[in-house]
């Protein structure tokens, strides 16, 4: 009987220390607001969403998105409550998985593959994947690029890879750094084509007559999502309430100042009777 009893103090006194430590141990959202800011992964090499603009700052949708997250964490647009790190997107999820940012937005699309690296939110965009060529050239279709006299501009990222294999395996491909290096590249006549995120291209579009998308998709229409290391729960709650207010609640005026200042149209409530005229 004293063994039992002496085997369930035990028990129960495991259980406390479990208990206890599980208390002790901050979520990352305590540590951003005990730090009094939040340091975000971000693109500096993707127009719209993230670029140095002609004054050297950081500028683009992105940007503005990671700032009301921070005013809404703060309460305060005060850039001392707001840090940016410029990353390539071959480092953006090692960036949040060792905490040197807090989360990520980086024109970040959610595939299968990637749920099982990072947590994401709700995606805070519509995105796809779409081509982009010199807009006299004879490429019409992605069948015209299958050809081993076709250069494809990548990243260095599987799935660019993987893409480029599928739909058009005969093509050369020249492996880029960042997103305006493959603009730059299909712009100067470097590589033929450039697979790029469907708002990305329409804005390089808009600014460069001489280079047009066509008019196929590489995927569906697919969500661009903040990111952040798995197993906080507590921290991914708050980025994904923060998504959902910007996207169908409270925050959703600033957030579709911003989107119409980037693509030139209204956003559209994802309540869909909002959008009702």
């Amino acid at each position: 009987m004293r063994k039992l009893i002496g085997a369930v103090c035990m028990l129960f006194a495991g259980l406390l220390v479990s208990q206890t430590s599980a208390a002790q141990e901050k979520s990352r959202l305590d540590e951003v607001l005990a730090r009094g800011k939040v340091i975000v992964g971000v693109s500096s090499e993707s127009p719209p969403f993230g670029f140095v603009n002609e004054k050297g700052d950081l500028s683009g949708f992105d940007i503005d998105v990671a700032k009301l997250i921070a005013k809404g964490l703060f309460g305060s647009d005060d850039p001392k409550h707001i840090e940016f790190v410029k990353q390539s997107s071959a480092a953006r999820w090692e960036n949040v998985n060792s905490g040197k940012v807090d989360f990520g937005i980086h024109v970040a699309t959610v595939l299968p593959d990637r749920i099982a690296r990072v947590a994401f939110t709700r995606g805070y965009i519509d995105s796809s994947i779409v081509v982009i060529v010199k807009a006299d050239s004879k490429f019409k279709t992605f069948a015209d690029l299958n050809n081993d006299k076709v250069s494809t501009a990548i990243l260095s990222t599987p799935v660019q890879a993987d893409r480029a294999k599928q739909f058009f395996p005969k093509a050369k491909t020249t492996t880029l750094d960042s997103i305006g290096a493959q603009f730059t590249a299909v712009k100067g006549g470097r590589v033929d084509a450039a697979q790029l995120d469907e708002p990305v291209a329409l804005w390089y579009a808009a600014q460069n007559k001489d280079v047009r998308i066509l008019d196929e998709r590489m995927t569906a229409v697919t969500n661009n999502a903040i990111y952040m290391k798995q197993g906080d729960f507590k921290w991914w709650l708050a980025l994904d309430t923060y998504v959902n207010e910007m996207r169908a609640g409270s925050m959703f005026n600033d957030y579709s100042a911003s989107y119409k200042k980037w693509f030139g149209k209204d956003a559209l409530n994802t309540k869909y009777y909002v959008n009702a005229k």
